[in-house]
């Protein structure tokens, strides 16, 4: 992301928006625990914040307007979850290296 954060698009509508694009995120992913739903608000802040560019061109285009910044959104946060559950399913948790450590002898 190139462009600076510009806070000043995150209207009440805009905010709406980002939370009904978090509880589909958060509600879509639950059975995965992946992401609830104060963390998916606040990434799809950060996101909206953070490419004004897509905000501007899609609030200024009443043929674009809120609705597809929304699915724009989803599919940010969803690419976002994808990307975090795969780092996630690399690393070992703490309980489960002990368990091998303890399971090797030492």
């Amino acid at each position: 992301m190139n462009e600076s954060a510009d806070w000043s698009l995150l209207t009440p509508d805009v905010m709406a928006l980002a939370g009904r694009a978090a509880r589909r995120i958060a509600n879509g992913y639950e059975d995965r625990l992946t992401m609830e739903y104060d963390d998916a608000f606040q990434e799809a802040v950060l996101l909206l914040a953070t490419k004004p560019a897509m905000v501007r061109e899609c609030l200024a285009d009443p043929e674009l307007g809120l609705g597809v910044l929304y699915h724009r959104l989803v599919l940010d946060l969803t690419d976002l979850i994808k990307t975090q559950a795969r780092r996630r399913a690399r690393h070992t948790s703490y309980e489960a290296a002990c368990e091998r450590i303890g399971a090797g002898g030492l």
